[in-house]
């Protein structure tokens, strides 16, 4: 076996690289499900040797994962690339609302920083706050997705990140713009998809979208009645209310056998392995 030499580099880079110099994905395909367990395994090693799970570089440029095989390698690239982007973003969220609650706990802001801290969240979150105080309204708002939901629709939405919107825009959730000249164009459409500068600032928007669009108040209901009654805050559960996000019938049934198909496969790439 021949020694890989490796320079720090971006995640995406580095994992592109490790794929190429151990010779993985070039096996003949169709794989048997044990050769496909056994490259899942080698993947997996390699590259949680490699790639500290804290090495999150931005990402300007989607690598062309079509440039792999559909199946395990062009999944093991995608996920290794998105799971980490959307844990830190959600981390974020849960920050910001972990804040917001130990200050509604106690009534009213008590300085200036705070009072610029609520000030700065309110506009965030397109919301009108008075009083000083943490409505829950702004709780509704300041929460995180479930990890799957948002893989699973980012899979849906950029085929695996293989679409001209995430290749060229790094846009893996279909998210539109509606000025002339804001994106990228749709052949034949007039539609026009948003461009972001990295994968994370697409992820950032498409959570920011979830819980502040008028489109998704029933999904944020949901979140909401879920937590106040002690149930786990699920993605099967949020599917269910995202009747806006596409025109298609029959997208929430999509999803769910997406899910169902690739649940297991993102858990094993989160970092904390829990549900």
């Amino acid at each position: 076996m021949r020694r890989c030499r490796l320079r720090r580099r971006p995640r995406v880079t580095a994992i592109l690289a490790l794929t190429a110099c151990l010779g993985v994905g070039v096996a003949p395909f169709p794989m048997t499900a044990q050769a496909e367990s056994t490259w899942e395994t080698r993947a997996e090693t390699i590259t949680q040797q490699a790639l500290p799970q804290s090495d999150i570089d931005p990402v300007s440029e989607l690598p062309d994962l079509r440039d792999y095989p559909a199946g395990p390698v062009r999944k093991q690239v995608f996920l290794k690339l998105l799971v980490p982007l959307v844990e830190a973003e959600n981390a974020r969220i849960a920050a910001q609302r972990e804040w917001l609650e130990t200050v509604q706990a106690r009534g009213v802001v008590r300085s200036t920083k705070e009072r610029k801290r609520l000030a700065a969240l309110c506009q965030e979150y397109d919301m009108t706050c008075r009083n000083q105080r943490v409505s829950e309204a702004l709780l509704e708002r300041v929460n995180t997705i479930p990890l799957s939901m948002v893989i699973i629709q980012a899979i849906e939405e950029s085929g695996w990140g293989t679409s001209r919107f995430a290749r060229q825009g790094n846009n893996l959730f279909g998210l539109r713009c509606f000025k002339d000249g804001c994106g990228l164009a749709q052949a034949g459409s007039g539609r026009q998809y948003s461009a972001f500068d990295t994968v994370r600032d697409a992820v950032r928007t498409y959570l920011h979208n979830l819980n502040t669009h008028e489109a998704y108040t029933q999904l944020r209901e949901r979140r909401a009645r879920l937590i106040a009654q002690g149930r786990p805050v699920t993605a099967e559960a949020l599917i269910g209310a995202l009747e806006g996000y596409a025109t298609r019938h029959d997208y929430q049934d999509v999803l769910l056998s997406l899910l169902r198909t690739n649940n297991d496969l993102i858990h094993r790439h989160r970092s904390d392995k829990t549900a």
